[in-house]
């Protein structure tokens, strides 16, 4: 796996000159994290795709259980203080050996042992990623629960139906955080940390564009003509090509560039996690890491539910992907 990382502290984003370029004022978080969404009814079933929008395509069953999954997946690359819990949350949502379908970790050491305390979640507004998001909210609650006896009132909720989601109040639209307001706080092991986590919707981590309605005859014959073509530049009819996509992806890490430049009263964000889609997650990598389209070209889907892990690695000053993507054979 090529790890040639992005030094973030060399990167010049127009507006933020000056002092926000002195290490104090730059907080990287030591994960970044994609999670590709669970199994959705479409991948079951391309039939659905022809009445159902997409970003309205539910998780299956096997869905929710990958979600779960995932949510364990993700506090065992946490540092936390409750090691056995994290175990036994793990054992608890692990899927049989022959669905368990997770991309294996490489030279993932957890270089600083800081506990990660603070996650910001960056979620595609499609159904089957939201729904993603609140099967491994669900473990993390479990675990702040369980060990800290924070429990939470109110859960994040944000599917309704269309035109009349409701996020919960007094949060801004499009934004969840597990503070006074939705957890019972009062409750909490003063002795014990809790995972904080926030929640931000952003169109721009949608999967690429198919096209609205897809009838299966006419999209076999478009798979067919991207196969010749190449993956990367073909533009679907109505819908975007995955070079459309790396637009949205350099709009995307440029904000989150400026995030890591904070002012000293804002929360540093020890993590920050991407919910997202199978071809949105390795534009993302093919951008931050500078592959070229051959590169990209190289790789097959991720699993569902699977996660990949960026790790900072403070000693080189750059990102390593710590995740092994499969290839084409």
């Amino acid at each position: 796996m090529d790890t040639y990382g992005l030094n973030i502290e060399k990167q010049e984003h127009s507006g933020t000159t000056g002092r926000l370029h002195t290490p104090e004022f730059c907080h990287r978080p030591r994960l970044i994290i994609l999670v590709r969404h669970g199994e959705s009814e479409s991948n079951k079933d391309k039939s659905i795709n022809e009445h159902i929008p997409n970003h309205l395509i539910a998780l299956t069953d096997q869905g929710w259980a990958q979600a779960k999954q995932a949510g364990a997946q993700l506090l065992k690359v946490l540092n936390l203080e409750n090691e056995k819990l994290r175990e036994e949350l793990d054992e608890k949502y692990r899927l049989p050996d022959e669905s368990r379908k997770l991309l294996p970790l490489h030279d993932y050491k957890q270089l600083n042992k800081t506990l990660d305390e603070n996650i910001v979640f960056y979620t595609s507004p499609y159904r089957r990623t939201r729904e993603t998001l609140k099967g491994i909210l669900d473990v993390i609650d479990e675990y702040n629960l369980k060990n800290a006896g924070v429990h939470a009132c109110q859960s994040y909720q944000p599917c309704g139906k269309q035109k009349h989601a409701v996020w919960p109040t007094p949060f801004p639209s499009g934004v969840y955080e597990n503070n006074e307001h939705t957890h019972c706080l009062q409750k909490k092991d003063k002795t014990k940390t809790y995972v904080q986590y926030r929640v931000k919707d952003d169109p721009r981590i949608r999967e690429q564009d198919f096209g609205n309605f897809q009838e299966i005859t006419s999209m076999q014959d478009v798979m067919e003509k991207r196969q010749t073509y190449g993956h990367f530049f073909f533009r679907f009819p109505q819908g975007e090509s995955a070079a459309d996509v790396y637009d949205r992806v350099a709009s995307f890490q440029e904000t989150l560039f400026r995030s890591f430049y904070r002012s000293s009263t804002k929360k540093p964000r020890d993590v920050v996690v991407l919910v997202t889609h199978g071809i949105y997650s390795r534009v993302f990598l093919m951008k931050w890491f500078r592959w070229t389209y051959e590169e990209y070209e190289s790789f097959i889907n991720v699993p569902n539910g699977s996660l990949m892990v960026m790790e900072l690695d403070e000693a080189n000053d750059r990102y390593m992907l710590r995740t092994e993507l499969p290839k084409w054979c």
